[in-house]
């Protein structure tokens, strides 16, 4: 437990610098363009509801420090108050933190500032995917409908952010309440058993509060860690298995650039996949991103993944040896977004840090019984924002994605392509 007082003023702090990425052209359709360019981010319209009202009344209910406070609307006032406890732990996460962070999340304070602030924020990223591949999740509901029951394996999961954003996902219109399985069962796993009680309450909340949801949500807690659980406890099929920023603690085999995964961590996994197969979202740094691509390689190299195109719904679109896994560059996209939420851009304002992108790593693993279905073969994804030119003369270039080694793509005059693009080359 980080030892300091439950609520404290805040201490002195050095100028809080912007990370607000540098202004770019907006996306626009880039030369024989496979399908239109990647749109902003969308959430659905449930996921502002839960965190305008649902989640910072809960909050205010369970963590505020005097009675009187309860029970009442979350308003300013309330904001002003727990914006301390989220910039302290935004402090936590900046590159000055220790080589390994505090166990914050045993800390009233900084749970339910992870709560107000970031759990919105790695939300918005899982609803975002949720969307873009459409495919896979219905691979994951068409599984529950035929078992009766969609499980749900949420690992490392901490609030059960990505169940709350799949559950939110589930509320939009596009998903019909008899596409829906009879019965979702989560089962959420962390080693913070506060963390996990949270979590369910909160998925019990958004569960009782539609009739597209109501009495269908089951949710168990399992106080463990999760690669300990996936390797022995978890048993039979898995609808869909989710990961969001856990797969850089305690990974690796052996330390370095090059270090290799322990694949018995997920073994077990494979087994009983079927429906959606796995999720997987991480930060946009390089080493989580490099961390991922290495994953991949290793989960087909072993053959717990099969090596075609069908094997993975994204962001690849080729099964060979990922180009990014080591060296310079590596495997992140950025998405432009203005999330609809008064208290997620309230708290980002009092951060300086407004976000205008969703910036993640990630890779979607399909089940062998419900492959992917590959784009033509002539369709590339772009890896790079646009690479300015040495000299006025030549064109700028991309980067596509390729198995082994990135190929470079000079772009038309007059044309901008952006990380994630998907383009069709001319045969």
């Amino acid at each position: 437990m980080i030892p300091c007082p439950y609520w404290e003023n805040e201490m002195n702090r050095r100028p809080r610098p912007s990370n607000r990425m540098p202004n770019r052209p907006p996306r626009r359709q880039p030369a024989s363009a496979a399908e239109p360019t990647a749109a902003p981010s969308r959430v659905p319209s449930s996921w502002t509801w839960f965190m305008d009202e649902a989640l910072p009344n809960w909050v205010k209910n369970r963590y505020a420090p005097q009675e009187s406070w309860k029970g009442k609307p979350f308003n300013e006032e309330d904001a002003r108050f727990f914006i301390k406890g989220i910039r302290e732990l935004s402090d936590l996460f900046t590159d000055e933190r220790p080589r390994r962070l505090p166990a914050y999340l045993n800390h009233p304070k900084y749970r339910s500032s992870y709560l107000l602030y970031w759990l919105p924020l790695q939300s918005a990223k899982f609803c975002s995917l949720f969307d873009e591949h459409r495919a896979a999740l219905e691979a994951a509901l068409e599984h529950g409908m035929k078992t009766g029951t969609m499980r749900l394996l949420d690992l490392g999961s901490g609030p059960g952010t990505a169940s709350l954003a799949l559950l939110l996902t589930l509320l939009d219109p596009k998903t019909k309440k008899e596409a829906i399985p009879p019965k979702i069962e989560i089962t959420l796993v962390d080693q913070n058993a506060s963390i996990l009680q949270d979590g369910k309450q909160l998925l019990e909340i958004v569960a009782s509060h539609f009739p597209k949801l109501k009495d269908r949500v089951e949710v168990r807690t399992v106080a463990q860690d999760w690669a300990q659980f996936a390797a022995r406890d978890w048993q039979g099929e898995s609808s869909l298995v989710l990961f969001g920023h856990v797969l850089n603690e305690g990974l690796m085999t052996v330390s370095g650039e090059a270090a290799k995964p322990d694949l018995r961590k997920f073994a077990n996994l494979f087994q009983g996949l079927a429906g959606g197969g796995i999720l997987l979202v991480e930060p946009a740094s390089k080493t989580s991103s490099q961390l991922v691509s290495r994953l991949r390689d290793a989960w087909i190299g072993e053959g717990l993944v099969e090596e075609k195109p069908e094997s993975i719904w994204g962001p690849c679109l080729h099964a060979g040896r990922c180009p990014l896994a080591l060296g310079k560059d590596w495997c992140h996209f950025s998405i432009p977004v203005k999330l609809p939420s008064k208290w997620f851009t309230y708290f980002s304002k009092g951060l300086s840090t407004e976000r205008e992108w969703l910036k993640f790593s990630y890779l979607w693993i399909a089940s062998r019984t419900n492959p992917a279905r590959p784009l033509p073969r002539n369709v590339r994804r772009v890896i790079s924002d646009p690479l300015r030119a040495k000299t006025p003369r030549l064109p700028d270039l991309v980067l596509l994605c390729e198995p082994e080694t990135s190929a470079r793509y000079p772009l038309p005059k007059g044309k901008r392509l952006w990380r994630g693009d998907l383009i069709e080359l001319k045969k």
